[in-house]
């Protein structure tokens, strides 16, 4: 390790706007003696180091410090093999110090992103096994297989973590608790995208939706066949939803956005709204404001988000809660206020 302790005495005097004659004088040396410390000539005798140390105020430790790149280079070695806690803190510390010096030293900026990078991939890991144990003990919680996909569902800076393994570690669960209905979901969703479509239509029709999501199956299968390549049939499967489902509605208005099919989306999130009854969810009522406003079509846009103040009013006896200042905000956006 190249210890660089007439550079940290450099550093210490200079950031204190001291002369190596002051620092010579205190010491009762020459401050040619000094000048060839930081020159990395001569280094200070030991028994000098605890002086050295109450000149400046630091520890005999801090002096001994590992020139920057150096400890980036460390750093960066450290990351290559997997972090400790203890490794951890210290890149932290190294990464710390050195944008103290230079907030924008391009290296340490990298360096301290790959930190986190890597901090995160061993954390989802960690949550990742944490959650293949539960899965195990409870394989009918829904909510283990949504933290599940959020953990191991894919992602490129995710390390053993995508469709593929999604779907081998989840699918023996489906087989056996088809009543998992976000497992199954996720399950299917990941197989579409990794164009299983075979296996994906298998546990379609496996899954057995709850009570008032019969839309899920129509759905599903239509996304199915968009991604197929099959846009007509798509649509004809999604045009069999009851106009009369309001969930089911909301789903295929969003997929008809998808696809640029607006005026048809635009009368879907209208059916999901109106068949519904108080208290009213406005899922499809922001999805109607948001798709004015990406037409352009400023009045009915406005008109949506009155929609939803009033219906916060009426329904929830919300008044002024961030959701309507949010709708107010953009009224006055969009009317150029």
């Amino acid at each position: 390790m190249n210890m660089d302790i007439g550079g940290t005495i450099k550093k210490l005097r200079t950031d204190r706007n001291m002369t190596q004659e002051e620092v010579a004088e205190y010491l009762e040396i020459s401050f040619q003696a000094v000048s060839k410390w930081e020159t990395g000539t001569t280094m200070p005798d030991i028994t000098l180091l605890p002086k050295i140390a109450d000149f400046f105020g630091v520890r005999i430790d801090d002096l001994f410090s590992v020139a920057h790149e150096d400890e980036l280079k460390r750093v960066k070695e450290s990351l290559s093999y997997g972090l400790s806690e203890q490794s951890y803190l210290y890149a932290k510390r190294i990464l710390d110090a050195s944008l103290q010096d230079d907030p924008n030293n391009i290296r340490a900026l990298k360096l301290y992103a790959s930190l986190h990078l890597t901090k995160a991939n061993d954390d989802l890991l960690a949550a990742g096994s944490m959650l293949e144990r539960a899965m195990k003990q409870s394989p009918i919680d829904e909510e283990i297989f949504n933290l599940y996909f959020q953990v191991r569902g894919g992602g490129v800076y995710k390390a053993h973590s995508d469709d593929d393994w999604f779907i081998r570690v989840c699918e023996p669960y489906a087989e056996k608790f088809p009543q998992n209905r976000a497992l199954m979901i996720h399950l299917i969703e990941a197989m579409i995208r990794q164009r299983y479509f075979e296996k994906a239509e298998k546990y379609i029709h496996l899954m057995q939706p709850g009570k008032g999501e019969e839309y899920l199956r129509q759905v599903i299968l239509g996304d199915l066949e968009l991604a197929k390549g099959n846009e007509d049939h798509a649509k004809e499967i999604w045009n069999t939803v009851s106009e009369a489902d309001s969930m089911g509605q909301y789903e295929i208005g969003e997929r008809f956005n998808r696809i640029n099919e607006y005026e048809r989306a635009i009368q879907c999130f209208q059916k999901a709204f109106q068949t519904t009854t108080p208290p009213r969810p406005l899922d499809s009522v922001f999805s109607l404001a948001f798709l004015y406003t990406k037409l352009g079509r400023k009045a009915e846009a406005i008109e949506a988000w009155q929609l939803i103040i009033n219906t916060l009013a009426s329904d929830y006896k919300d008044y002024d809660s961030k959701t309507v200042e949010w709708a107010h905000r953009e009224i006055r956006k969009l009317q150029g206020v």
